[in-house]
């Protein structure tokens, strides 16, 4: 049978072609009738195969692939980097966020000392507290910028310097000794249930300072310093 089929098929495909020009050439009336012959006899036969000279479906187009996630930037070991680096940096990043962020936090926690005066853990007396921090790291800031940071920019080690950096590192011990008060004062930075969400978030901003300047004091005493004293 399949033989058979082979033999067959192109002398099938020739009787449609010739029936095909000759209901286009019949009368009217006739031509009627042969394409409701030729409706029922496609019927009958059901879908013909595509011809070998017929163009293929155009093929759908593939999906874009999805954009390869960025890569996330590798932690910069300021061990690696100069003295110089590392100054720019300390004063870029930690000098520079300290002089932009402290005064809000003062104003946040005036605002609510006020609104929260009556409640039983309202930090009473934070505004002032950190007010009088940020002078003192205002002034120990202005301290090493001025004069202890343009001689290490230039790489120079022990020496006159030692005595200066010593100053700055039992300034830094006062730092720590204001952010534990901090703590103390706030109950460990935990708002009660009830906060309001402006007291929430004075205490999540004073969390991301405290853990800016422990870093600040730990790349300066134990990286900068240390290099510098060696």
């Amino acid at each position: 049978m399949p033989l058979q089929r082979t033999i067959m098929k192109p002398i099938l495909e020739k009787l449609e072609h010739v029936a095909r020009k000759a209901t286009e050439r019949a009368p009217s009336p006739v031509r009627r009738i042969l394409q409701r012959l030729e409706s029922a006899y496609q019927a009958r036969r059901g879908p013909t195969a595509p011809s070998a000279s017929s163009p293929a479906p155009a093929a759908s187009p593939a999906p874009a692939p999805a954009p390869a996630p960025a890569p996330k930037p590798k932690p910069i070991n300021w061990e690696l980097r100069t003295q110089a680096e590392l100054v720019d940096h300390i004063e870029q990043h930690y000098h520079a966020g300290l002089r932009r962020d402290l005064p809000a936090l003062i104003d946040a926690a005036r605002a609510v000392e006020r609104e929260h005066a009556a409640h039983a853990a309202v930090p009473a007396g934070l505004s002032d507290l950190l007010a009088d921090f940020f002078a003192a790291l205002d002034s120990h800031m202005m301290k090493e910028e001025r004069m202890l940071f343009p001689v290490l920019r230039t790489g120079a080690r022990g020496g006159d310097i030692h005595m200066p950096m010593r100053m700055m590192e039992r300034e830094h011990d006062d730092h720590t000794d204001e952010l534990d008060k901090i703590r103390e004062l706030t109950r460990n930075l935990a708002a009660p249930p009830e906060a309001t969400q402006a007291w929430i978030a004075l205490y999540e901003s004073l969390a991301t300072l405290e853990a800016d300047l422990r870093q600040h004091i730990y790349l300066e005493n134990n990286v900068l310093f240390a290099r510098a004293g060696g």
